[in-house]
Parts: C-alpha cells; structure tokens; sequence
C-alpha cells in the first residue's frame, strides 16, 4: 500500500541517502579546489539532508493519529528543521570557518537531490 505510514518512512530514508550521496559527490569535485572546500561542500548538503531527517521523524513520532495531531506533527517538524538549518550554517560559517561558496553549493546541491528524488522515489 502506497500510502501508508511505513512506506513514507522508507521513502523519508531513501531520500536522506540520495541527498547524502549527492552531497558526498559535490565534497569530492570541491576536493579539487582543495580539502576544505571538499568539507565544506560535504558539510552544507550533510545539514540539508540531516534536516530532512529530522522532518521525516518528528513527521512519522505520532504513526496513525487525528488530522489535528498530524497537523502539529508537521508544523512541529517544520520548526526543527529550520532550528536545525540556522544552528549548523552558524556553527559552519561562524564557528567553524568553512569556506562560503563551497557550503553553499553544497546546501544547493543537496535541495535540488531532495526535489529530484520526491520524483524518484514514489
């Protein structure tokens, strides 16, 4: 059954794997321009994808439950992740000094896999 719970969590996986490989993708073409902008690319699809994580499990925590509890569910997973975004690209660009440009494309990269792979994985 295509709409149930246990197949969006697997769906919710597979996404976070295909936007973690593509972020290591992107870490290794910026190892090109050397190891830290590699990093820093790795670092800004990793904190896309970990957020996206993070959405699909405070999303699926409540399993079958009344639309409103739903309704918070996905406010609630909404609110982490942005949380989540604003901490890691301030403890990458702030804290831990990661080159801009290389992150950025990074959380690019990883966006765009995520948007690629709701069409692929159904």
């Amino acid at each position: 059954m295509r709409n149930s719970i246990a197949h969006g969590r697997r769906n919710a996986v597979r996404i976070v794997l295909f936007q973690l490989g593509i972020a290591g993708l992107v870490g290794l073409g910026f190892c090109a321009r050397g190891w830290a902008s590699g990093m820093a690319a790795g670092y800004g699809g990793g904190v896309i994808a970990v957020g996206n994580a993070l959405f699909a499990w405070r999303l699926y925590a409540d399993g079958i439950a009344p639309v409103r509890r739903i309704t918070r569910a996905v406010y609630a997973a909404e609110v982490l992740k942005w949380v989540w975004l604003v901490f890691a690209l301030y403890l990458g660009l702030a804290v831990f000094g990661l080159a801009p440009l290389p992150l950025i494309v990074g959380v690019l990269a990883a966006q765009v896999a995520f948007w690629a792979a709701v069409g692929i994985f159904r």
